[in-house]
């Protein structure tokens, strides 16, 4: 079960990389919940018309993103990824990279929750790791 889960993860990551929504929302439960450091102050995004919207959001503020994965693995029930996001303004062509954390929990075989964190150590600690 641990591995099948990477793969989901590893396929959603993929399809970001690739600016495919759709074949992100097919490893998506339609109630997936998405908290990324912004939540603090919009409240999470759900489901996969919230997802849509988040990343025609993003996709409208940035030229071209990537995603490079450094590392994926199983902790307990749930998948920590770790990876870089590099995006190029639309509005000014600056390249800005962050070094990102993931925390994934998945049901059923889709992604459910998906915690998004600009510090590491801090994911570290919620997912009960240490660096």
């Amino acid at each position: 079960m641990s591995q099948e889960n990477i793969e989901i993860v590893r396929t959603a990551l993929a399809a970001l990389d690739q600016g495919d929504v759709e074949r992100y929302l097919r490893v998506a439960s339609s109630e997936i919940e998405l908290i990324t450091p912004a939540s603090a102050l919009e409240g999470p995004t759900v489901g996969h018309e919230g997802i849509r919207r988040f990343f025609g959001e993003m996709e409208a503020f940035s030229e071209s993103s990537s995603f490079e994965v450094e590392e994926i693995r199983s902790v307990g029930s749930r998948v920590l990824a770790l990876f870089t996001l590099t995006a190029v303004g639309r509005m000014s062509a600056a390249e800005t990279s962050l070094e990102l954390a993931g925390i994934y929990s998945i049901e059923d075989g889709k992604l459910r929750r998906v915690h998004i964190y600009a510090d590491r150590r801090e994911a570290l600690e919620a997912i009960g790791l240490s660096d």
